[in-house]
């Protein structure tokens, strides 16, 4: 008994070291998912061996790669989670023994911890059995991710379930053999993970073979002269899981394809500005490593170039900024322009500004979300407005969809706005007729 507690102590110490300083009793439930932690789980790992040669471990992970944290917020996430381990509870009431135990694995973490104990009676637990039981938590998980999460949402949700055997040696301590079961069941969900990024990146290069890709046009509308500035060009995937652009590039990035997959949205856009008045402008989103790219000056029309305007999300990863910002010198001197767009959504936005000079701002659309009744987002937008006339750098709001929004950015002084309510993402109009779908109030 001293030496199990002695492992026990061990283990919550372990624990209590990556923890960020919460309470022994804080960290015996996950406060996320109010499952029981590692230092629990181990005490039914160890009751389970006392009467059983093998117990079956499965790890359930939820990606972090899918970017569901960094793109919707921490509290969708955390209720993804939630809704997760709850299933995972239903699960193991109403399929599995009761002897089986669930855990979460680390502290405010996205892995799951199963432990499955064969009957009494039986002789063995075989790795076969492991993988039924496998198979069976997936179907009912792919049901209550397929039911409960939006479809934009569905295809950015990924989880992957490994499998280990761990059988009892009294040669090896409790602690270690849990650990290197664990190991290897991660390992498992890995090498699926793995698959998974295979596949897709055959899937990806295929549609870029074909060229399946389809660009819309989003209209951005000068309220002073009710003139259209110009238009984004927005790409978009072939029905299904590669639909939006944002799982397009993720799986792009995983699969080393984004300097390809962001020359092909490039080349549609540049192919379709001849539809534009002479004195309108086509926004293209650049991936920060495609200035790098050498073909990058060929695919432009150097007679067109004066009208093309490159977009650098907020969100993008620079890692040097020096060269980078080198780099756009140089494309800027051969006659293109660049906005920094979703200016607001992360911490980098202004020190992007600074080094880049941008000839256009495009604020996040968060911003202007229900700004008029939130005082915050209200002095921010202020704040946008003067800092850009001070700069003399012409804004974008993005994001219009109601006529309050319109409204509220319209007393601030804002020239420059695009959205639903200016017009949706759409064909370009034939050209002398580009004006939005839907009429603006002066």
């Amino acid at each position: 008994m001293a030496r199990e507690q002695g492992l026990q102590r061990q283990l919550l110490k372990h624990v209590l070291r990556n923890s960020g300083g919460m309470s022994a009793g804080e960290l015996l439930f996950d406060p996320v998912t109010a499952l029981p932690g590692l230092p629990l789980f181990v005490r039914q790992v160890e009751e389970a061996l006392r009467s059983r040669k093998t117990v079956g471990i499965l790890t359930v992970n939820i990606a972090r790669f899918s970017k569901l944290e960094d793109v919707y917020g921490w509290e969708l996430f955390d209720g993804i989670v939630r809704g997760v381990a709850h299933a995972l509870r239903e699960i193991k009431d109403e399929s599995l023994r009761k002897d089986d135990a669930l855990a979460e694995l680390t502290i405010n973490g996205n892995v799951f911890i199963l432990m499955l104990s064969p009957a009494r009676t039986a002789r063995t637990f075989k790795f076969s059995d492991l993988l039924m039981i496998k198979a069976r938590i997936a179907e009912r998980l792919d049901a209550h991710v397929a039911k409960t999460l939006h479809p934009d949402l569905v295809y950015r949700f990924n989880y992957f379930i490994g499998a280990a055997m761990m059988k009892k040696d009294p040669a090896v301590r409790l602690e270690r053999l849990i650990y290197r079961t664990i190991d290897e069941a991660l390992a498992d969900a890995t090498s699926e993970e793995h698959e998974l990024v295979r596949r897709r990146a055959r899937k990806l290069r295929a549609i870029l073979t074909g060229r399946r890709l389809i660009t819309q046009f989003q209209p951005i509308l000068d309220l002073r002269s009710h003139r259209v500035l110009g238009y984004e060009a927005l790409s978009r995937g072939p029905k299904g899981e590669f639909t939006s652009p944002d799982v397009l590039f993720r799986i792009a990035y995983e699969a080393d394809l984004v300097v390809k997959l962001d020359a092909v949205c490039r080349g549609n856009a540049v192919r379709s500005i001849g539809k534009l008045e002479s004195d309108q402008l086509l926004f293209i989103n650049m991936e920060p490593s495609s200035i790098f790219d050498p073909r990058l000056m060929e695919s432009i029309p150097a007679r067109r170039r004066s009208q093309i305007v490159f977009e650098i999300t907020e969100h993008a990863a620079i890692a040097d900024f020096q060269t980078f910002r080198q780099a756009v010198q140089i494309v800027k001197q051969c006659g293109l322009k660049f906005a920094m767009d979703d200016v607001g959504s992360a911490y980098s936005g202004l020190r992007i500004v600074s080094m880049i000079e941008p000839d256009f701002i495009k604020l996040d659309m968060e911003l202007t979300r229900e700004a008029r009744h939130n005082r915050v987002k209200l002095e921010l937008l202020k704040a946008m407005v003067g800092f850009c006339a001070d700069a003399r750098i012409p804004m974008i709001v993005e994001g219009i969809e109601t006529p309050e929004e319109l409204d509220t950015v319209t007393q601030l002084g804002v020239q420059l706005v695009q959205g639903y309510l200016i017009g949706r993402p759409a064909a370009l109009p034939v050209r002398g007729k580009a004006r939005p779908a839907r009429a603006i109030p002066s």
